[in-house]
């Protein structure tokens, strides 16, 4: 068991890590953080190499925090971080003070599902899981007008996460920032009005996805051309019935969801008749496409899937989140999964054989996936539609 708390006095803030393991005996302790230094302890019969504690503390120590351990032998031990407040301690070093909105290896990992068999996870993680994760869908409001701003707000605030943006340079810098599911925006607006952050936004190859509402106080059919143009998802004019904008909304996040039906649809080889935007089925395509060619690539990982992509990871982490609803390593997992279903219905191979073709080692955690995909094990699913394939299922083939 791994326990880790999180304290805050006046000037620091102190991280604990506390195990209920083999301990360290006594006369170690002194000596943990010394280079090359290994206990006499063994954790599955094998040893590091004495350098992590070591590493660690020069980092921590780098951050001008320290670090101490306490254990007893037998029960367990607890290391202590303690971070001081403030930039002071820190020079003339320069300093980062950005915060990003979440660390992208933090995401993957809440997106994981739990792999060892068990149905129940730790009540702790589940909490968790439920305050950093929700279904609200996030909306940014681009506005000028202070009241007309508070009122847009209001309309979304209780069902939605809501960012809001006095002017355009604003708002697109949230844009980047939170990716979110709709961008509502003004036309008129100084500096940079609605049509020009509808343009920027709808060529930006990391947010063009983004659906865009813009709100207008003339009736011009010439500023509705121009907008749609720069690529505008709807308009709707002020002054403006408020049940009207709320389901405008709505009907494009459904067209959202239509594009994750779109890509369950196509990864479970079942027949589809959704209208999908061509630019979302290639961009799928090419994701497919990818993945695919680097089943037996040992080196393919997330940062090599972007590179392919020409996309930051970040960008392909919200893209794939908002198109199939799943997180990056769910739907590269989802991919390999389609593809073994393929090959067990076209090859005269067994299952082993076609898992380990499409990079999975592990035959039990194989199987275990392929049961939450298609609803049955692989031997199931080769005995019900194998002999019938060409009649019964309606394949998804390679563009």
């Amino acid at each position: 068991r791994i326990a880790i708390k999180l304290t805050e006095d006046e000037p620091d803030v102190a991280i604990s890590i506390s195990d209920n393991g083999a301990g360290i005996a006594q006369e170690e302790l002194p000596h943990i953080f010394s280079k090359f230094r290994r206990s006499g302890s063994r954790i599955g019969g094998k040893s590091g190499f004495g350098v992590g504690l070591f590493i660690t503390k020069y980092f921590v120590e780098k951050h001008r925090a320290t670090i101490n351990c306490e254990s007893i032998k037998g029960t367990g031990t607890t290391f202590e971080l303690r971070f001081l407040k403030g930039y002071e301690h820190f020079a003339h070093l320069p300093v980062n003070a950005i915060n990003p909105k979440m660390s992208e290896l933090v995401e993957e990992l809440i997106g994981q599902e739990v792999i060892d068999g068990s149905d129940s996870a730790d009540d702790t993680t589940a909490i968790l899981q439920k305050e950093i994760l929700t279904e609200k869908k996030s909306i940014l409001i681009v506005e000028d007008n202070a009241e007309m701003r508070d009122y847009l707000q209001g309309l979304f605030a209780a069902t939605s996460i809501v960012y809001v943006a006095e002017n355009g340079i604003v708002g697109y810098e949230l844009a980047q920032k939170h990716h979110p599911d709709i961008i509502i925006s003004d036309i008129s607006m100084e500096g940079m009005d609605g049509l020009e952050l509808c343009q920027k936004i709808k060529n930006n190859k990391e947010l063009g996805h983004l659906p865009v509402i813009l709100l207008t106080a003339t009736s011009s059919q010439e500023v509705q051309l121009k907008g749609i143009s720069e690529g505008a998802d709807d308009f709707i004019t002020k002054p403006f019935n408020s049940d009207i904008l709320i389901a405008k909304v709505e009907r494009l996040l459904k067209s959202r969801g239509n594009l994750r039906d779109y890509f369950l649809e196509n990864i479970t080889l079942k027949d589809n008749g959704s209208k999908v935007p061509l630019e979302y089925r290639e961009f799928l395509s090419k994701c497919i496409e990818i993945i695919e060619a680097n089943f037996g690539n040992q080196d393919f990982n997330l940062k090599y899937f972007a590179l392919e992509m020409g996309m930051s990871h970040r960008s392909l982490y919200d893209k794939i989140k908002q198109i199939s609803g799943q997180t990056l390593n769910a739907f590269i997992r989802s991919v390999r999964l389609r593809r073994a279903a393929l090959l067990m219905l076209t090859e005269n191979k067994n299952i082993g054989q076609i898992s380990s073709q499409v990079g999975f080692e592990d035959q039990r955690y194989f199987r275990e996936q392929f049961v939450k995909l298609f609803g049955m094990t692989p031997s199931e699913y080769i005995k019900r539609y194998k002999h019938n394939f060409n009649k019964d299922l309606n394949v998804v083939k390679d563009e």
